[in-house]
């Protein structure tokens, strides 16, 4: 359901989110030494370092989280890494050019993989935009309010602690939650000065692009085709277990983890090839990003770069070269020196994100339940899901298939980057147990850091699963390359053997063009369309209704105070209230674990509140003076609590508004 607003306001919006991608990350990473494609794919992960950092230890330094003081924070961290470049540098310590990639680009390849980058941004925001309603239209899946709310909390309280923006649906001690999602959408909602839900749209608008642009930066560092690079962040855009299938589920900060994952590698890679202070900075500000981007994407890092470090150490052993080793080095020599090295960068990522792995371990040993989902599909199903690249939609991404299958029976040309396939084995392996045997309590376990979620271990197989992918595309237009070079008519001509690479990588990318349909932008479309709705198009009814709205409108009319709390119905659109208006509720989110005490009672009991002291008693406490009942709920069938059933005509309750879909009560006494 759309809000009110015009198209520069949600221009403004996508432009702003842009900039607080690039200007502190990029600032930071040029400092420490990052240039090229490195720097730009590591700049919107180091931003979210930037902010992730920023909000708890302000907030623990009694700091207020807004523009200016990020501002302050970047220029400490830009500083400190430009210092420890200097120094490692004056004392000898850096030599620059080991780090770098081991093969260059001719400048064609770079402006043709940029081209690409750009394309890949542009079929993202068009599938987004064109998913549902537009660019102002509210999110209906389960966390997306609580995403909201708490953009919302940040940019008005400048609270950036972890539990903080938790207060608005978990008072008054809050939760924690890693909030460096949170902390640049209150960025981008404070200087563009739009609504939430169009703030929330411009963040989610080019997150395969982030993804297409991460995939690129990870090939080009490991020395890749440019071909390879380009084909990879188009295949990218266009699987939907990238990044779109979590987006249509509402797992927008786990959305953006995955689409950031792949920058671990880069960091790594160049740590690996030279240890040192600023490529160690550099390994663990991108540490402490993805812990702070979501708690599952730094596992998820850790997982998908294991198969480097074993290549590299399997190497090693055999007494293979290395990027920055010199020969003769023995395998245990460098296997020692590699952990020994990482260990510093460790402790350094651990001081920094302190506040979220206390937090962490804060929560975990806490009260709030944690539901493990059981999935039993067959096994064959579940392999069958996994290469057709999808769960939320019923036709099967077959071109991406094909790719995938012409990647895996090329893998040995991948060289340097055959650790690839290791790491889809692992994740599609990790993938198909959640998804067939998720009820086992072993795999519980295992699957923990991802909510034993299959459509979160998906995403987290397509990782490698496109990178396999965009090589299957690049090895077509290698071998058409080849094909067409033996080709009489281009022997001929002497001009045409220099741009046969050129002409045949355009061919095949217009090709997957036409054959996917414009690299399915259609199908995915209509997989994001699911974040507009709490399920199928079709099936349910948004629970942020146009009637909800209008409700949420008037209550702005009512001279309601900034410490009064409206009672509302859990289920319904109406947790949305704080992020719409910044009036608070007293559900601010569907979720119904650990709530309030008063909330709870108030739920079960309001409409006894003429006869029961304890109802009173939570009114007063909250300071409760009107009452606000939706009439869609997020869970189907979900009948209103108790305490919130039929209110008109009771003698302490007078109806102020009411429509076909919502109602205000005003308490009388």
């Amino acid at each position: 359901m759309p809000t009110p607003d015009t198209f520069w306001s949600y221009f403004g919006a996508t432009v702003t989110y842009l900039a607080v991608l690039a200007i502190p990350g990029g600032l930071v990473g040029r400092a420490a030494g990052l240039r090229g494609w490195a720097l730009a794919g590591l700049a919107p992960l180091l931003s979210y370092t930037v902010t992730g950092l920023a909000g708890p230890w302000l907030a623990l330094a009694g700091v207020s989280y807004n523009p200016l003081t990020v501002a302050g924070v970047t220029a400490v961290l830009a500083g400190f890494g430009f210092g420890l470049r200097k120094l490692g540098q004056s004392r000898g310590w850096i030599k620059p050019g080991a780090e770098e990639p081991p093969t260059k680009w001719h400048p064609r390849a770079h402006y043709a993989v940029a081209a690409c980058v750009a394309l890949a941004v542009g079929i993202s925001i068009l599938v987004v935009l064109s998913a549902r309603g537009g660019t102002t239209a509210v999110f209906q899946r389960w966390d997306t309010v609580f995403h909201a709310n708490g953009i919302r909390y940040i940019a008005e309280t400048g609270d950036g602690s972890l539990t903080g923006m938790g207060t608005v649906n978990w008072y008054p001690d809050g939760s924690f939650y890693p909030n460096a999602y949170h902390l640049v959408g209150s960025l981008v909602y404070s200087i563009s000065g739009t609504t939430i839900p169009v703030t929330l749209n411009a963040i989610t608008m080019p997150v395969a692009g982030i993804f297409a642009l991460s995939m690129v930066a990870l090939i080009r560092q490991l020395g890749g085709r440019a071909v390879f690079a380009g084909c990879t962040a188009l295949v990218a855009a266009a699987a939907t277990t990238g990044a779109y299938e979590s987006v249509s589920s509402g797992l927008l900060p786990f959305a953006l983890g995955i689409v950031l994952t792949p920058l671990a590698v880069v960091a790594l890679a160049r740590f690996l090839a030279r240890p040192g202070l600023d490529t160690g900075y550099v390994l663990a500000l991108t540490a402490v990003g993805l812990l702070a981007a979501h708690s599952s994407a730094l596992f998820g890092a850790l997982l998908f770069a294991l198969p480097l470090v074993v290549q590299r150490w399997y190497r090693a052993l055999r007494h293979k070269p290395l990027d920055g080793v010199p020969e003769g080095r023995g395998g245990l020599r460098i296997i020692g020196g590699d952990v020994v090295k990482m260990v510093p960068v460790m402790v350094a990522s651990a001081l920094l994100a302190a506040p979220h792995i206390l937090g962490a371990l804060k929560f975990t040993s806490g009260s709030y339940p944690y539901y493990a989902w059981g999935s039993d599909l067959p096994v064959v199903k579940s392999l069958g899901l996994l290469v057709t690249f999808r769960q939320v939609l019923s036709a099967p991404q077959v071109w991406l298939t094909v790719l995938l299958a012409i990647g895996v029976l090329s893998l040995f040309r991948l060289g340097r980057m055959r650790w690839i396939g290791l790491a889809a084995l692992g994740f599609s392996a990790l993938f198909v147990l959640v998804a067939s045997f998720g009820a086992e309590p072993w795999v519980i376990s295992l699957s923990r850091p991802w909510w034993n979620d299959r459509y979160r271990l998906m995403a987290l197989a397509a990782i490698p699963l496109c990178l396999l992918a965009g090589h299957g595309m690049a090895e077509l237009q290698r071998w058409f390359a080849k094909w067409a070079s033996g080709r009489s008519w281009v022997k001929s001509r002497p001009a045409l053997p220099a741009r046969l690479g050129l002409a045949t990588a355009v061919f095949v990318v217009a090709a997957s063009a036409v054959l996917t349909k414009g690299f399915y932008t259609e199908s995915n479309a209509h997989a994001v369309s699911f974040l507009y709705y709490n399920g199928p198009e079709g099936e349910v009814t948004p629970p942020v209704s146009a009637d909800e709205l209008a409700a949420m409108d008037q209550l702005t009319k009512m001279n309601i105070g900034p410490d009064e709390k409206v009672l509302n119905e859990r289920f319904d659109g109406t947790a949305w209230l704080y992020a719409i208006t910044g009036i608070h509720p007293v559900a601010g989110h569907y979720d119904p674990g650990v709530p309030p005490p008063d909330a709870k009672y108030l739920s079960l009991h309001f409409r006894d509140y003429d006869t029961d002291p304890e109802v009173q008693a939570a009114v007063k406490r909250l300071n409760i003076k009107h009452v606000l009942i939706g009439s869609t709920p997020i869970k189907i069938g979900e009948p209103p609590a108790p305490g919130l059933r039929d209110l008109d005509g009771l003698n302490f309750l007078r109806k102020d508004f009411g429509n076909a879909g919502a109602s205000i009560y005003t308490l009388t006494r």
